[in-house]
């Protein structure tokens, strides 16, 4: 191989990774729906984002907010915002509905291993005991 194909395959190499690592970087997790998150009770049922049935079980932006989402309509994956920092973050701090949610998800095994951890890591620093139901 000559010089000038030598040059060529390292420039065509390095605008191969440049263009591999600049569409890696603008990758983000779906976040949670607007009605999940705005502190509005916006299907007017009582219950506003964390403290709302159908957030609690589904608060991410491509779902439908305080509206049900069909479980054919959900879809599951590590490209989603953290599942138990929504519960977290967004329930009544150590309300009831809370820690069940929690513990729920911990025992059905709902929550990703990374979010199982931090759930682990939030009873016990909470004092929550999930088989008896509370702290």
């Amino acid at each position: 191989m000559d010089k000038a194909t030598k040059g060529g395959l390292a420039v065509g190499a390095l605008l191969l990774a440049m263009l591999l690592g600049n569409s890696l970087v603008g990758i983000n997790p779906i976040g949670y729906h607007a009605d999940c998150i705005d502190a509005v009770d916006n299907d007017q049922d009582g219950d506003v984002d964390g403290m709302d049935y159908e957030c609690v079980e589904y608060p991410y932006a491509d779902g439908n907010g305080e509206d049900y989402t069909p479980f054919q309509e959900r879809s599951t994956g590590d490209s989603y915002q953290s599942f138990f920092e929504y519960h977290r973050d967004y329930m009544q701090p150590m309300s009831i509905p809370q820690i069940d949610t929690i513990c729920i998800n911990i025992a059905i095994g709902e929550y990703n291993d990374d979010d199982a951890q931090k759930a682990n890591a939030w009873t016990i620093e909470n004092d929550v005991d999930c088989e008896k139901g509370g702290p």
